[in-house]
């Protein structure tokens, strides 16, 4: 008799865990953005102002996600709360980059027509069972200026990731990085002011019987800017003999000197040769910095007949 043999079948099965066909659709979008190399950011914009913008390529899937159980997602992004910031007239998070001064935003519109600002932040949550409908129509990224600017760059990569059960959603890139400059500020005096002589009116030996200062006249220097934001006037001369907080005269009156002053605000403020207060700061306006002033005959000993010529230097640096 030959032996009989007993064959017991074995099902093997392989394949996903459940959770993973949790959902019957995936959009597995991906777009990308990209910027110029170089973006110089002028000093003049205000906080809260757009510095560049551009529109995402790539596929936008659009289509509804049925979900029969509990959703992980996983969304992976460049930043955390701590990087959300307010900035004063924009609407919706932007987010703080590594580049001082400058916030990044991505805003979605939906094929209704409706916007979102979308997350740029790491973070897992468990989506409830349900349908979720994906439609996307485009996507814009946009710096904006949120404080004093200064160089760095913007790396390229991945934005944002969003995925359920590892399967992509939809990824946006930064196609290339992104080097963001702040401008050298330039100054200039006005042409006709690097070499002026201001002429003062003719006064009396009496005008100075009861005071010490006569014959004054109001005059203006200006400079020209470019991405400054203020201007220091410095002012160095002769003190007079006698008078050290005025210039001293090289013509020929006796008992006279030269009074330099300020007049920012409309107050008076006396400009002294010895160095000790002779600095004026104002802002730029319109790419250009003006500081008022003043200049008079001043008493510094018996006054006698003649002439008064004197000499102030001025410099200026500027932020």
């Amino acid at each position: 008799m030959k032996p009989s043999t007993s064959f017991i079948p074995t099902l093997l099965v392989l394949g996903l865990p459940l959770a993973a066909h949790a959902c019957d659709y995936y959009p597995n979008g991906r777009t990308s953005v990209s910027f110029p190399a170089t973006i110089t950011v002028p000093s003049t914009l205000p906080v809260g102002g757009l510095i560049a913008s551009q529109v995402f390529t790539g596929a936008y899937p659009s289509g509804v996600s049925t979900c029969n159980a509990p959703v992980s997602q996983v969304e992976t992004g460049r930043y955390t709360d701590a990087d959300v910031v307010t900035v004063p007239g924009v609407s919706g998070r932007v987010h703080r980059t590594n580049v001082p001064g400058v916030g990044i935003q991505i805003v979605a519109t939906l094929l209704s027509g409706a916007t979102y600002h979308l997350n740029m932040r790491s973070q897992a949550a468990t989506l409830p069972a349900a349908q979720y409908r994906h439609d996307i129509r485009t996507m814009q990224a946009r710096f904006y200026k949120i404080g004093p600017v200064a160089s760095g760059t913007y790396a390229s990569g991945n934005l944002h990731e969003n995925r359920w059960y590892g399967n992509n959603i939809h990824t946006a890139v930064l196609n290339t990085a992104v080097r963001f400059v702040a401008p050298s500020a330039t100054c200039d005096l006005a042409a006709g002011d690097v070499n002026r002589a201001i002429t003062l009116n003719n006064v009396r030996v009496s005008d100075f019987t009861n005071a010490n200062s006569a014959g004054a006249r109001d005059f203006e220097l200006t400079a020209n800017c470019s991405d400054a934001s203020s201007v220091t006037f410095a002012f160095s001369g002769t003190p007079a003999p006698g008078s050290s907080y005025r210039f001293a005269n090289t013509g020929t009156a006796s008992g006279i000197g030269l009074q330099l002053y300020s007049r920012i605000g409309g107050v008076a403020q006396t400009i002294r040769a010895d160095g000790t207060d002779s600095r004026r700061t104002v802002a730029v306006s319109g790419n250009r910095a003006v500081l008022p002033l003043g200049a008079s005959y001043w008493k510094i000993g018996t006054v006698g007949k003649g002439t008064l010529a004197s000499t102030a230097t001025v410099s200026i640096t500027y932020n």
